[in-house]
């Protein structure tokens, strides 16, 4: 089985920022639909014009844009450089810049944000890229840590049952459970079944889980997706 290093990560990912040629949707200016559906959601539960969210490894922001543009107080954070410089760029040109604050950080460092500020924290594909069960324990708490009493936490996520995952699964695993390494890029990738999402996020209460079905492309084929969607409550 064949492992990667954080660093390792690091470079694959900051190659694809600056240079899209795997992951176009992560360069897409378009936000993503699991972040619609949980804004959707918010807004019937508390959203108001004081609410504050941050996204983990928010890529090139195009969901924090897009909350930003529904007058929520917006971060996001990324361990590339290229992403940050590019989702700046962008916030400026939306016009939302004053309310969406972006950074560089680690996932897997301790976060520069005080304990007990954000009324939600934003997973979309996160913990899915880090690449190590150390990391992806830190990312979490240090999302929990974060959070308001009360906040959420959506966690959107790839499924063990997506086949083109489970696909890849079987031809390039790692020793990480449930995981491989991208046959084009090197990258790593987790998937998830719903038990051990629950069992990771055991601190928290779960409030709605959803799958998620859609078809997707790659290397001109198509595959069934049934990604996963919850929200958890501090």
């Amino acid at each position: 089985m064949k492992n990667i290093t954080h660093e390792e990560q690091h470079g694959i990912w900051e190659k694809e920022h600056l240079s899209p040629y795997v992951l176009k949707q992560m360069d897409s200016e378009d936000p993503s639909g699991g972040v619609i559906t949980f804004y959707e959601w918010f807004s019937g539960k508390k959203q108001s014009a004081s609410s504050k969210g941050l996204e983990m490894c928010c890529g090139k922001g195009r969901s924090v844009i897009w909350l930003a543009k529904q007058k929520i107080k917006m971060t996001g954070f990324d361990f590339s450089e290229n992403a940050i410089k590019e989702a700046k760029r962008r916030s400026k040109l939306a016009g939302v810049d004053s309310n969406a604050h972006f950074m560089v950080q680690d996932a897997t460092k301790r976060w520069a944000f005080d304990s007990n500020t954000f009324d939600f924290v934003i997973d979309c594909f996160a913990t899915t890229d880090i690449e190590s069960d150390e990391g992806r324990n830190f990312a979490r708490d240090e999302a929990i840590r974060v959070l308001k009493p009360g906040g959420y936490l959506l966690v959107y996520t790839l499924s063990t049952e997506n086949e083109f995952h489970s696909e890849m699964m079987k031809i390039s695993p790692t020793s990480q459970s449930n995981s491989f390494l991208h046959p084009t890029t090197g990258k790593f990738e987790k998937t998830w079944d719903v038990k051990e999402l629950e069992q990771f996020y055991s601190k928290l209460s779960l409030v709605e889980l959803r799958r998620v079905p859609k078809t997707s492309t790659f290397f001109g084929k198509e595959y069934r997706e049934s990604n996963i969607w919850m929200v958890l409550k501090k």
